[in-house]
C-alpha cells in the first residue's frame, strides 16, 4: 500500500489521465454549445455545425496537450532535440486550429443574418477559409523558421567537438590546502558551483583564472599547460564576475581525472 502511494505515475495517475481525456471532451462540448447558443440561439445549419465541431475538437486537443507531454516525459522516449520538436509541433497545431475556430466564429457573427438552413452559404465558406488561409501565411513562415532553428541547434549539438584542452593531473595535486578550501566555502561562488581565483604559490608566482569547486582545482583559463600544483598555494584571491575575461573555449585547460593523451 505504501509503495502504491509513493508511485507518482501508477494506477491513479493513469486513471486521472483517462478521466481527463474523456471529461475534457465533454467540458469542451458543453462550453461551446452554451456559448454558441448564447450568441446564435439554436445551433443549426452547416455553418454553425462546422463552427461547433472545429471549436469543440480544437479545444479538446488543447486540453489534452499537457497530459500528452507528461506521458512522453514519464516514458523518456525523446531526447532534448525531439522534445523541442514535439513542443513546436503541438504549439503549431494549437495555433493552426485556433485560427480556424476564430475565423469561423467571427464570420458567423458577421454573417449571422445570411446563414440559415438549408445548405451552406458560399459567402460564409469563402470568408472563413479564405481569411484563415491568408492569416496562415505569416504563421507558416514563423513555423518554418522555428523548425529550421530546432534543426540547426540539433545538428550543432550532435556534431559538436569541444575546443578546450584537457590534461591529466593526479587528484592530490588538484586539492587546495584545507585552510584555503575552508575559506573559499564561506565566499559566494562567482560561477555555478565554483569560484574563479588567483592562486599565490610558495615560490611567489601568481596563477590567475583558476576554477575551483569544493576545494578542488578543475581547470585554469589562459595557460597552455598545468605548471603548478594546488597544494603549493599559500593564498588565494577570489575574482568577481566583472574581473572574468571574455570566454574563449580554446583557452580553457581542463584538469582531467583520467590519464589520457592531451587533446
Amino acid at each position: 500500500m505504501v509503495r502504491a502511494l509513493k508511485d507518482r505515475y501508477g494506477f491513479l495517475f493513469w486513471l486521472r489521465w483517462i478521466l481527463w481525456f474523456a471529461g475534457s471532451f465533454v467540458l469542451a462540448a458543453l462550453a461551446w454549445t452554451g456559448l454558441l447558443q448564447l450568441l446564435f440561439g439554436r445551433i443549426e445549419g452547416p455553418e454553425l455545425t462546422v463552427t461547433w465541431v472545429v471549436a469543440t475538437f480544437g479545444s479538446w486537443f488543447l486540453l489534452v496537450i499537457p497530459f500528452m507531454r507528461k506521458k512522453e516525459q514519464i516514458w523518456k522516449r525523446l531526447n532534448d532535440d525531439q522534445e523541442r520538436a514535439v513542443d513546436a509541433w503541438l504549439w503549431g497545431m494549437s495555433v493552426f486550429i485556433g485560427l480556424l475556430v476564430l475565423s469561423a466564429l467571427l464570420w458567423s457573427l458577421r454573417l449571422r443574418a445570411a446563414i440559415a438552413p438549408p445548405g451552406m452559404q458560399g459567402v460564409w465558406a469563402k470568408a472563413v477559409f479564405g481569411s484563415w488561409l491568408v492569416i496562415l501565411i505569416p504563421f507558416l513562415v514563423l513555423m518554418y523558421r522555428k523548425a529550421d532553428a530546432i534543426f540547426t541547434r540539433a545538428v550543432a549539438r550532435q556534431t559538436y567537438q569541444p575546443k578546450y584542452r584537457t590534461h591529466f593531473v593526479d587528484r592530490p595535486k588538484r586539492l587546495l590546502p584545507a585552510g584555503l578550501a575552508a575559506r573559499l566555502r564561506s565566499i559566494p561562488p562567482v560561477l555555478p558551483n565554483g569560484h574563479v581565483v588567483t592562486l599565490v604559490l610558495k615560490d611567489g608566482r601568481r596563477i590567475p583564472h583558476v576554477f575551483v569547486s569544493r576545494g578542488e582545482v578543475l581547470g585554469v583559463y589562459g595557460r597552455p599547460h598545468p605548471d603548478f600544483d594546488a597544494p603549493d598555494a599559500v593564498d588565494l584571491q577570489p575574482m568577481s564576475a566583472k574581473d572574468l575575461p571574455a570566454y574563449e573555449e580554446e583557452k580553457w585547460l581542463r584538469f582531467d581525472q583520467e590519464n589520457k593523451t592531451e587533446e
